[in-house]
């Protein structure tokens, strides 16, 4: 049995790992094998894992965490047989273990050799050190609660540091100066009171060559010394000054040439998920052995691009016996390193003494693939800002392979295979969380960690700073943290712990735009829907297309937009959060823009199924929007765009103002296409939120088109015939021709809705009242269309002479005005009659046209209308498998578009075709649902008996 403390805790039987449970679980067992088989009392153990204030039952806590690691350590111990690891002394407990269980033991060992050997064999004792270093995996025990924890880590961090120090000046004594100084500077921006590591940068810059540079460091140091806690240099630091000055300093020897360096930081422990994409590119990495492999990971920040690039190559290092050089880029800092400071960092590792680095970056790069020439080694280039900084430092010569991260797509780079990294599936997500915390706390609160996972949107970096708040704060519930997270104004500001912080990853990408890419990027996350089309990008941004398309396509390379397909761009969750976070332009103006630009778009869809002349009563707009090239091309926009729609009038309703006007006309123009497809509820509640917006604010015009719209969608889009007059009765008298168009519409809903409910009289009333409307606007195409749809309250109740009148006398006014719905209409109303009438061959003649006119529109909606009255007449006309199809089409249509109670007439008409072939069963089913779906609409139901039979005479 093997432990691990440095870095997150965890312990294996053989290669099998244990189950260690939640932090606090793990925080007894570190307690325990810290105190390396002395006895622990219970008083010890809770102080030191709840601290002075311990919770409730805290004993009782502490007596379930030791029985359930007894279970893990000994499964094999009998029920209540003594332990004979973690033994019960006294009231407390002790851990025995053999020696040489635990990584700090395997450290201790290796610091104790490296102590016997510095004097004899200098650069052996270098390389143990270098192995003891390699132990730590991230910081000491975890994210473990508790004061223990925290006094232990602390001790565990000083002892690496004095290790680290100990090695450091065995670089220096056997002649890696160069590698000691570029390692030190960052180090004692970390430590800048820590005198050996000032010490030790002085020596090695002297040994570099550089004495001045060695004596400006000890002013350096004095300084931050003296002002910082008020003292003067130590004994060790003032001897170094004084060798210096006196050049007694002892020299070193010169390292050969024959070196294989091995610069991967570590692996992390609790990598998760992505094994396809890691099985990838580690096949990639070593494949073609004629030409230098290049793999590249993309992504956002904080999607995992190092983390899974140094997991990869720790599991393809043995492929590569000649080393392994990396190299932290900064790319996205405000001064990335140098392509020559890199160089210079790889030259060192490979032996190559700082006298014979060349100046030039061109000559250190030759040098470079010159020594790489005849070696297999793996290049890691972590963190690029883009294809310049990257293009030096390639190798040129087969064998070594090259393994990048980027947020830049690196496209100018030739031969590279990429790997566009995504967010993390759910399960994968919750597995990371699940490890961080332990699977006993996220089975207390499996809906509130999902929640959890939702709101950090899946992004790696997001989950795992979550997990280690929670981690370190044992009495947080995680619903707690779900309720934080779930104010988007903090959320930014609850993803950070210590200097791990979301804003920060974002802030340094953001910091890479110019200001035209900023403030695109700016702009188009005040949209608050879940995409945009290129051209809808471009009206908000008040650019042409070509270069609103340019914008987006800058900022996908550089990971702060997304498109997953050709023309379309979306945000990620939290990147949204953060660019609207930044200064920028009014929401409000944001939505006017992007609203006036689907308004427009719809308007030409409209136009595009030459439906009326509503267009000109509708708001003024100032860009050309999408142009529909036909009813086809109509529908397929409004299947594509219906998410936005919904999202744009949501985000009216919520800001007010000018918008509501806008969202208003464009709810008005969907209405008249009456397909809400298979979002009509939602079309629903956001219309619903915009008139209680409008209703507010006094806006009487908007109020007038967002009722007619919602009467519209619940009696067409969702089926709920009662339910729309409540909007469509409300509707004001009209006072312009804006409101006396609306009326028209509300006057064919209300007609439509008292033939489904059997008033017929009030249906005619209803038309008449639209027609008397109509003609004073002087709009003989709208006038086609009433008189179509009143074609259909006369066939259904009887006055087949009058609907044949109406019908064909609609039908004449509909290609007067090339009106092709009406046509449509009116000549599947017309077949009806006819067929009602027993003339089955002119009806058939005359539904066929009508599904070829539908088929013209483009309208899924109305085709499925036509193909349904198409399968009634031939089903009347006997003709079974014929109306069995046409049902069955016609079904498929409404099926996707938002009609229920057509769809459950085509339903009534399917089952009556197949109950004539002898499927009872089938027709049986069938017509329960249809009739359901009929009695949910308040509407008497259908029978295989009445309207549908295929004898006349019934």
């Amino acid at each position: 049995m093997k432990f691990a403390l440095l870095g997150e805790v965890r312990a294996w039987r053989a290669d099998t790992p244990l189950d260690l449970g939640p932090p606090q679980r793990r925080a007894v067992l570190v307690a325990l094998l810290l105190r390396e088989g002395k006895a622990v009392t219970a008083a010890e153990l809770v102080e030191g894992i709840w601290g002075e204030d311990p919770v409730p039952r805290a004993v009782s806590a502490l007596r379930t965490h030791v029985a359930k690691l007894r279970r893990e350590l000994e499964p094999e111990r009998i029920t209540r047989a003594p332990a004979a690891m973690l033994i019960s002394i006294g009231d407390g407990y002790a851990l025995r273990i053999p020696d040489g269980r635990t990584d700090i033991g395997d450290v201790r060992e290796r610091v104790e050799t490296a102590a016997q050997l510095r004097d004899d064999d200098p650069s052996a004792a270098r390389e143990i050190l270098l192995d003891a270093l390699g132990r730590w995996q991230g910081a000491a025990l975890g994210a473990l609660p508790g004061p223990y924890a925290e006094r232990q880590r602390a001790r565990l961090e000083q002892w690496r540091l004095t290790i680290l120090e100990d090695r450091l000046a065995l670089d220096i004594d056997t002649g890696y100066s160069a590698e000691a100084v570029a390692e030190l500077g960052p180090l004692i921006v970390e430590h800048p009171l820590r005198e050996r590591f000032r010490a030790l940068l002085m020596t090695a810059l002297y040994h570099s060559g550089r004495q001045a540079e060695a004596l400006q460091e000890y002013a350096r140091a004095r300084h931050a010394l003296v002002e910082g806690i008020g003292v003067e240099p130590g004994p060790e630091l003032s001897a170094v000054h004084a060798r210096i000055l006196r050049a007694e300093l002892p020299p070193v020897r010169r390292p050969g040439r024959d070196r294989t360096p091995a610069q991967l930081p570590p692996d992390i422990a609790d990598f998760t998920g992505r094994s396809r994409v890691a099985d990838e590119i580690a096949a990639q990495l070593g494949g073609d052995a004629g030409a230098v492999v290049i793999s590249a990971v993309g992504g956002m920040g904080g999607v995992g691009k190092t983390t899974l690039a140094l997991h990869v190559a720790h599991r393809v290092r043995d492929r590569f016996p000649g080393g392994q050089l990396y190299v932290n880029l900064r790319g996205v800092d405000e001064e990335p390193t140098a392509p020559g400071d890199a160089l210079g960092g790889f030259l060192r590792a490979l032996g190559v003494a700082e006298s014979d680095i060349p100046p030039a970056v061109d000559d250190r790069a030759a040098q470079f693939r010159t020594m790489l020439s005849d070696r297999r080694i793996l290049l890691v280039l972590d963190n690029a800002r883009d294809s310049a900084q990257v293009r030096q430092l390639l190798p040129g010569t087969p064998g070594t392979a090259v393994l990048i991260t980027s947020r830049s797509t690196l496209t100018e780079l030739p031969a590279v295979r990429r790997t566009r990294l995504d967010v993390l599936e759910p399960a994968e997500a919750m597995t990371l969380l699940t490890r961080i915390l332990g699977a006993e706390r996220i089975a207390a609160e499996p809906a509130a960690a999902h929640a959890v996972i939702t709101l950090c949107a899946c992004l790696p970096l997001a989950v795992r700073i979550v997990g280690a708040r929670l981690a370190v704060r044992p009495r947080w519930t995680i619903a707690s943290m779900a309720t934080r997270l779930a104010d988007e104004n903090q959320r930014l500001d609850v993803l950070r712990t210590g200097e791990l912080t979301l804003d920060a990853a974002f802030r340094l990408g953001y910091g890479q735009l110019n200001p035209e890419q900023a403030r695109a990027f700016r702009t188009l996350a005040r949209a608050d829907v879940p995409d945009l089309p290129t051209e809808a990008a471009a009206a908000v941004l008040g650019v042409s297309i070509a270069q609103g398309e340019y914008l987006c396509e800058a900022l996908v390379d550089l990971s702060l937009l997304e498109t997953t397909v050709p023309g379309r761009y979306h945000f990620h969750d939290l990147l949204r959060l953060f660019a609207r976070g930044q200064p920028g332009e009014d929401e409000a103006q944001v939505l006017a823009r992007l609203l006036d630009y689907y308004l427009a778009s719809a308007k030409n869809l409209l136009s595009a199924i030459d439906y009326s002349n509503t267009t000109r009563l509708l708001v003024p707009t100032t860009v050309p929007g999408h142009a529909c090239t036909g009813g086809a091309d109509g529908q397929r926009w409004n299947d594509i765009e219906r998410p936005v729609i919904i999202a744009l009038h949501r985000q009216a309703a919520r800001l007010g103002g000018p918008g509501v006007a806008l969202a208003a006309d464009l709810a008005w123009v969907m209405a008249e296409v009456m397909d809400g497809g298979t979002g009509a509820r939602e079309v629903a509640d956001a219309l619903k939120a915009l008139l209680h917006t409008a209703t507010q604010e006094g806006d009487s015009a908007s109020v007038r088109r967002l009722r007619t719209a919602l009467g519209a969608i619940m009696q067409v889009g969702l089926g709920e015939v009662q339910a729309s007059l409540e909007f469509l009765q409300a509707i004001s008298p009209p006072v312009d021709d804006a409101g006396r168009r609306l009326q028209v519409l509300a006057e064919l809903l209300l007609g439509i809705a008292d033939r489904r409910l059997g008033n017929t009289k009030d249906s005619h009333r209803h038309y008449a009242n639209a027609v008397a409307l109509t003609r004073a606007l002087g709009d003989r195409s709208m006038e086609a269309w009433i008189l179509a749809l009143a074609t259909r309250t006369l066939c259904e109740s009887g006055q087949y002479d009058e609907a044949v009148a109406v019908a064909e006398r609609a039908i004449e006014m509909a290609r007067e005005c090339s009106n092709f719905v009406a046509l449509g209409w009116a000549h599947h109303e017309l077949a009806a009659t006819r067929s009602l009438l027993g003339l089955h061959d002119d009806a058939l003649r005359l539904g066929e046209e009508a599904v070829r006119i539908a088929q013209r529109n483009g309208v899924r909606l109305w085709e499925g209308w036509a193909r349904t009255r198409l399968a009634q007449t031939h089903l009347r006309a006997g003709r079974t498998c014929a109306a069995e199809a046409e049902s069955a089409r016609a079904l498929a249509l409404l099926s996707m578009a938002a009609d229920p109670i057509d769809r459950a007439r085509a339903l009534a008409l399917h089952a009556a075709a197949v109950a004539e072939r002898g499927d009872t069963a089938t027709a049986a089913r069938e017509l329960r649902d249809a009739t359901e779906a009929f009695r949910r609409a308040g509407l008497p139901p259908p029978t295989l008996t009445t309207l549908f039979s295929p004898d006349p005479g019934q």
